[in-house]
């Protein structure tokens, strides 16, 4: 038999029929061209598999409860046919290289990275811990174990061209070793936890700030609005504005037994109040002359004139407190123009420089954290961003209520954010003193608070307003003002101190 009389049978499929190749020297021929290509898929299948690395012992994470964990894995080997898949529970989550993941339940949760490639599929599981974030109330500080944490005053902003902002998170903790990334509109921009933002023309700006401990990412975005000039939206007095407030835009008092239910005032606000309802409530106070809490350090109020008020570098601002010379609660001042036309105090503020302003009695990027109590008649406990912890009374001869923390604040525990003043508080012999600051601040009798054309009341130059880096803003108006309790501190016998708020008012 020769060669040409040989029949080959080539076992390979195709269009469901076998193909049946015959001759001699074009059998061989294609038995050769087989025999390669098999050796080739051969080779082929023998590659490199992806390989997932986390970077971590255990591939284990922990988060707060409602936190997003960016899960961004490490993976070699990949080429153009890789594809990624990521499971919780069995069911698809995800199909990118990186995954967000939220939970708002405390527990253990496992997730599942599978990725392949031409040459095969690897995978990995990973297990994230989700923390409860205070376990509903508490009656001490809770101890979040290695578990990262940071807050931020606020998510978005509007800014005139030409103005600055120092963009920082707060009270970031269990984050040794991180890295930083700051980028605008995707771009990198700057490798440190904060970053002065310049508004040099008109636009949006999404900051993002990454957070990165080995594989651990977490991410912030801060919206900023650059506005035109200041000026472009400002509201010219007429002969129907009103010198005193026409709005308070918001009331977040901080814990105090004088806020809702003090003995000498009964209940201010009614049950079950909304904070609509409550900043309502303070305004009415202020038309009838009525004292409003503020509450201990960090509890504030936001008001607006309904015309912006000229800067003229006399006294163009007056607040009416409740001062004395053995028991002064200051508050410290804010400013603010209404740079988008808005209509709201949307917009970045600007400190007034009292007497302590600059010295060591004076705490810029302060925050302060309260927690709420889980038993009724119970004291307030908080810390703040400087080591500083406290509590603030319970004082039931005072305050019956059953709580100091207000139906409209959210939450079982509320930060605050702005400067503070050292605390001057001390008790001896049964006595209290809070003896007043130079001048400058609110509910404070410095020597500032004096009689004047509106009466008896704290009178201020809003030209001693100032930026973020303490230099002067040099505003030609303002439209919004902000108090905020500037002290922690309490005394046995009387409580917090707790700036209060009677009115305010514009000079012009």
């Amino acid at each position: 038999m020769g060669l040409q009389d040989i029949t080959l049978i080539q076992m390979c499929k195709k269009n469901n029929s076998w193909l049946r190749l015959a001759g001699s020297t074009f059998g061989l021929f294609a038995v050769a061209c087989i025999l390669c290509l098999a050796a080739c898929s051969d080779d082929d299948a023998s590659g490199p598999l992806p390989v997932i690395t986390w970077n971590m012992s255990g591939a284990r994470f922990k988060v707060l409860e409602g936190e997003v964990l960016s899960l961004v894995p490490d993976v070699a080997n990949t080429d153009e046919t890789t594809q990624y898949l990521w499971l919780r529970e069995g069911t698809a989550v995800g199909t990118a290289d990186n995954y967000s993941f939220c939970e708002e339940h405390a527990g253990e949760y496992y997730i599942l990275f599978r990725v392949s490639n031409r040459f095969g599929t690897a995978e990995d599981e990973l297990k994230v811990t989700v923390v409860e974030r205070i376990g509903g109330q508490t009656d001490s500080i809770p101890d979040n174990d290695s578990v990262f944490a940071w807050r931020w005053p606020f998510t978005e902003m509007n800014i005139p061209v030409g103005r600055s902002i120092h963009l920082t998170p707060y009270c970031v903790e269990n984050a040794d070793g991180a890295t930083y990334l700051w980028a605008d509109n995707g771009t990198p921009v700057a490798g440190t936890m904060d970053y002065v933002f310049t508004a040099s023309e008109q636009g949006l700006h999404t900051l993002t700030l990454t957070l990165s401990i080995d594989t651990f990412q977490v991410s912030q975005d801060i919206l900023l609005r650059v506005c035109p000039p200041a000026g472009t939206y400002r509201r010219e007095a007429t002969a129907r504005s009103q010198q005193m407030v026409t709005r308070i835009f918001e009331f977040v008092p901080a814990p105090g037994h004088q806020v809702n239910g003090y003995r000498l005032t009964g209940d201010a606000f009614p049950a079950n109040c909304s904070h609509e309802e409550a900043c309502d409530t303070v305004l009415q106070h202020f038309l009838r002359g009525w004292s409003t809490s503020l509450g201990a350090c960090g509890g504030y109020l936001v008001a607006g004139f309904d015309h912006s008020v000229a800067v003229s570098g006399n006294y163009d601002l007056c607040i009416k407190g409740n001062p004395f010379d053995y028991q002064s609660e200051p508050g410290i001042i804010y400013v603010s123009q209404d740079v988008n036309g808005d209509g709201l105090p949307n917009d970045i503020w600007y400190e007034l420089a009292g007497s302590e302003y600059g010295t060591e009695s004076h705490t810029t990027g302060y925050a302060v954290t309260y927690y709420r109590p889980s038993q009724p008649h119970s004291a307030t406990v908080w810390k703040d961003n400087k080591g500083g912890r406290g509590e603030i009374p319970y004082m039931s001869y005072w305050n019956p209520n059953p709580y100091y923390w207000q139906d409209w604040i959210d939450g079982s525990e509320k930060t605050y954010f702005g400067s503070c003043l050292a605390s001057h508080v001390s008790y001896s012999g049964g006595i209290s003193d809070l003896p007043p600051y130079p001048w400058g601040y609110a509910d404070n009798l410095g020597s500032d608070y004096r009689n004047g054309t509106l009466g008896r009341m704290g009178y201020y130059k809003v030209e001693n307003a100032r930026t973020w880096d303490g230099q002067p803003a040099a505003l030609e108006y303002f439209d919004f003002v902000k108090v905020q309790t500037a002290i922690t501190g309490a005394t046995p016998n009387l409580g917090e101190a707790s700036t209060e708020v009677y009115g305010i008012f514009a000079t012009e």
